[in-house]
């Protein structure tokens, strides 16, 4: 589950920030996506304070500021020099239309630059998420098959005569396992209580706590 939300927030954060955007641009999560997608990403039952706090997050580490090319000043005009002819008018208009455009291209330059950076920085973010969450999902993982293998106590629910070959055991629980052994067993003392546990050599066993009887099984459910 934690590592499908790191998905979501790759998705999240690919969409925010695919062209260059200005941070006044960013109206917030909640504008941003559709109810379905906050859920998806836990972000749903956010109280309003912690909602400002990662829209201004977002803004301040992943938008780049709204860039615009330079234009070209324009020359001395007639009126204010009285000494240019209408040819030295005309290079200098050439030459203002010669830099203007070389600000425009170093400004493309520029915005290529800043999108590569927020890039490597958002690619550095989602590969240090991703892997926080597949370890923490490991740890939950080992967690959740130690406690598979720990010993505990139940009650049979339902009638309970005993065993003879595939019986079958529903325990209060809600696991149901069945009898691996072919043994045979009549069950008359009082009490359903059982106990399973894995056995020296790895197989389960469930014992009838009140007549100390013995019986192979294995989970079906």
């Amino acid at each position: 589950m934690i590592l499908g939300r790191a998905v979501v927030w790759v998705v999240l954060l690919g969409a925010l920030l695919s062209g260059t955007a200005s941070a006044q641009d960013f109206q917030g999560l909640r504008e941003s996506m559709t109810p379905k997608e906050l859920k998806a990403a836990g972000l749903d039952n956010l109280s309003p304070e912690q909602q400002q706090f990662l829209d201004g997050w977002l803004r301040q580490r992943f938008m780049s500021p709204s860039t615009s090319g330079a234009v070209g000043q324009t020359v001395t005009n007639d009126s204010a020099s009285g000494n240019i002819n209408q040819g030295s008018r005309s290079i200098a208009a050439g030459d203002n239309e010669a830099v203007g455009k070389g600000a425009i291209g170093k400004g493309a330059i520029g915005n290529q630059a800043i999108e590569a950076e927020i890039e490597r920085r958002v690619a550095i973010e989602v590969n240090a998420a991703i892997a926080k969450a597949t370890e923490e999902d490991a740890v939950e993982e080992a967690a959740r098959e130690a406690a598979r293998d720990k010993p505990f106590e139940a009650e049979i629910v339902g009638p309970f005569s005993g065993w003879s070959g595939k019986t079958v055991f529903t325990l209060s629980n809600g696991q149901v396992w069945r009898q691996r052994s072919g043994s045979d067993y009549r069950h008359t003392a009082e009490g359903q209580t059982v106990a399973v546990k894995k056995n020296f050599v790895g197989y389960w066993t469930l014992t009838v706590l009140s007549s100390g009887r013995t019986v192979g099984v294995r989970r079906i459910d």
